[in-house]
């Protein structure tokens, strides 16, 4: 039935699925669906002459992948058998043996065993597959999977949750692009109430019917009336699809232990009546059925091998780029020791570079459009620093901007000693800037250092993650975890040390002689004792708050005079004067101290510690421990891992091989018909 080619891509294909790895491929399939009790399990009989168990019991609680091979080496059909993942099972059954019912029906009570009953003792469900295989020189090549049969209700003795784990399980393969779904459907059953028609049809599924094939089973309970509408559903006339119809007859129950020779025979005698005439020979039996669905799954197969060989191809280079990754294994700590120090040496070299905003085209190419999904600033953090540290700025600056003159002039008052009337002494001035801004812009600073180095530290880890070695990652990411803790302490000092230094005020700027001289007012406009009652009237005429006229001479406010509640007497004035005076100093001063305060935070603490001195970390990775350095050895679990990747590696050539000379055989068909 098939060409001998063929066989070998089946087997290719099945040990794909044997591998588990059908969970990263669509592989090209026929799954078989229906209600539980539907005859799925008798279809799947009568194609591979197995017999499956009619025991209510024993009905299909897992899906169960049928191989059928032809090996003209065996006299007669021999059967093996294994399950994913079950050691004890496959050990048991992976030596052929004969496929008599008796050994077949074994082999699923085993599978039952090992699969269907839970912790509470209930028979349920299981999601992994029996893998049948049945080699025979009577064989032909097919690979069919018979799906748990649809249920509504469960038993006492059944979980619960038994009807939504078969509906997933049949999901699994129904929305599958490359699984042929055969629909079983009873001929005593109204085909508007089919199960499996239902399933297939729906929109996540087949809604156009393009990979459904109805498989009308139990032909022979075709109620009395119904036959020519059963007949005109059979040739397609009454619900249209693609690769039309097939009917079988079943097997009774009571005709359980027949041969398949033996029903074989039955099933013809059924289908010569005349009332069968209308139906074509090739849509009604078993061998019809074996004959057209290996057909089916020729062109299937042909159809989808391209696309197939693409994927198998595209996880073979992921799997050699991750061999490739790992590097060859480390076996000592000197070895380690060697292979970290090179790590350092190239590693340290593109951090440079990516703390100087001097990206390689290799990283922008890589990163490209991922600043719209919320990385930018990690992985451009020097961009994200800049305007950190802008902002930090313009916090300060409105910090400095909160007390203003009259609430300066309270805070004179409030904080004097035993100054005399007329005076303010230094430590009046350094109370008032420590208490009203030194204090904020600590608390200001700290807080907003933390983020910087934070972002900092996050943006060099996922650095690190990506440029170092794959085989010194982790230590190089855990070494950088001391080497921040370390920076991170001496960040915190030296922030410490910046305001303790800002206690008492100092500079030697001319920029805060310059805003002295811009802030304070000219000696001959400051107010006097003899002055006051020409305030006073100023302050009747335009009011308290009122600008004044043109080309007069700036006046004090009269809410300056309510703060201090001045009053004629020559002493309160003096104290007046001379805090008036003190203030174009002070506010020069804050000015100079902010800018001052900025720039050190920002060189000392973050430019110093995370940046310059990121050599430190360098000397970090050379000077490893060898506690670090035991990590880099290859563990039991990377060895594993790599044994089961240069497995798959050596699997995945081998099917890529069968896959691309079947793929240039088809190519050279093509060719051969164009020319013909």
């Amino acid at each position: 039935m098939f060409e001998s080619g063929y066989q070998t891509i089946i087997d290719k294909i099945n040990k794909i699925q044997s591998h588990g790895l059908s969970h990263k491929f669509s592989i090209p399939q026929m799954a078989i669906i229906g209600d539980q009790s539907s005859g799925k399990s008798s279809v799947l009989e009568a194609i591979s002459k197995l017999s499956f168990p009619r025991d209510k019991g024993m009905c299909t609680r897992f899906a169960t992948q049928v191989n059928l091979r032809r090996d003209t080496t065996l006299k007669k059909d021999m059967l093996s058998a294994r399950i994913e993942g079950e050691n004890k099972f496959n050990e048991a059954r992976k030596v052929l043996q004969e496929a008599t019912s008796e050994y077949f029906h074994a082999v699923i009570k085993d599978a039952v065993a090992t699969l269907c009953h839970n912790e509470k003792g209930e028979k349920g469900v299981s999601e992994k597959v029996l893998e049948i295989t049945v080699s025979g020189p009577g064989q032909s090549p097919l690979t069919i999977i018979d799906l748990p049969g649809f249920i509504r209700t469960t038993l006492d003795d059944q979980d619960k949750a038994l009807p939504d784990t078969i509906w997933r399980i049949n999901n699994q393969y129904l929305r599958d692009p490359r699984t042929i779904i055969l629909a079983v459907v009873q001929a005593d059953v109204d085909l508007n109430a089919s199960t499996a028609l239902s399933m297939a049809g729906k929109p996540e599924h087949d809604p156009a019917g393009d990979r459904t094939i109805p498989i009308i089973t139990k032909a022979d309970r075709i109620e009395q009336g119904l036959h020519s509408d059963w007949i005109k559903t059979i040739n397609n006339r009454r619900k249209h699809m693609k690769f039309g119809y097939l009917v079988m007859r079943n097997t009774s129950y009571e005709d359980k232990n027949s041969s398949w020779e033996r029903a074989k025979q039955e099933e013809q005698e059924f289908f010569s009546s005349s009332q069968w005439n209308a139906v074509l020979p090739e849509r009604k039996g078993r061998e019809a059925a074996r004959t057209f669905l290996g057909a089916v799954l020729q062109e299937h197969i042909s159809r989808e091998l391209p696309a197939l060989k693409l994927e198998v191809d595209n996880a073979l280079r992921s799997y050699k780029k991750n061999v490739e990754d790992m590097g060859n294994p480390i076996l000592s700590i000197e070895e380690a020791r060697d292979k970290l120090r090179g790590t350092s040496r190239t590693l340290m070299s593109k951090m440079e570079a990516f703390l100087r905003a001097d990206y390689e085209l290799d990283y922008l190419e890589l990163h490209k459009g991922k600043e719209n999904l919320g990385k930018a600033d990690i992985l451009f953090v020097r961009s994200a620093l800049g305007r950190m540290y802008h902002d930090y700025r313009d916090a300060m600056e409105e910090e400095c901007n909160r007390l203003q003159r009259p609430e300066i002039m309270k805070q004179v008052a409030l904080l004097k000693g035993n100054d005399l009337n007329g005076m303010v002494s230094p430590i009046v001035f350094k109370n008032v800037i420590n208490s009203n801004f030194m204090i904020v812009w600590r608390r200001l600073s700290r807080t907003r250092v933390a983020e910087m180095h934070g972002l900092l530290a996050e943006a060099l880890k996922t650095f690190i993650e990506g440029a170092a070695n794959p085989a010194a990652k982790d230590v190089c990411i855990r070494i950088f975890g001391r080497f921040y803790s370390q920076q991170t302490e001496s960040i915190n000092q030296t922030l410490s040390d910046i305001f303790s230094d800002e206690e008492t005020p100092f500079t030697l700027n001319r920029y805060y002689d310059s805003e002295v001289a811009k802030e304070r007012p000219k000696r001959n406009d400051i107010p006097t004792v003899a002055s006051e009652s020409r305030i006073r009237e100023d302050d009747n005429e335009h009011g308290s708050d009122s600008p004044p006229s043109s080309g007069s001479s700036p006046k004090p406010s009269r809410g300056l005079f309510k703060s201090l509640n001045p009053s004629k007497k020559t002493g309160e004035w003096n104290e007046y004067h001379t805090t008036d005076e003190m203030i174009p100093c002070f506010l020069a001063y804050l000015k100079t101290a902010r800018e001052r305060i900025v720039d050190k935070v920002v060189v000392e603490t973050i430019e110093r510690h995370m940046v310059k001195r990121i050599n430190m970390y360098s000397d970090m990775l050379h000077n490893a421990t060898d506690n670090d350095l035991v990590d880099m050895l290859e563990s039991p679990a990377l060895k594993k891992k790599r044994t089961d990747l240069t497995r798959k590696i050596a699997d995945f050539e081998g099917i890529l091989s069968e896959l691309s000379k079947r793929t240039s055989m088809d190519d050279e068909e093509t060719t051969a018909d164009s020319n013909f």
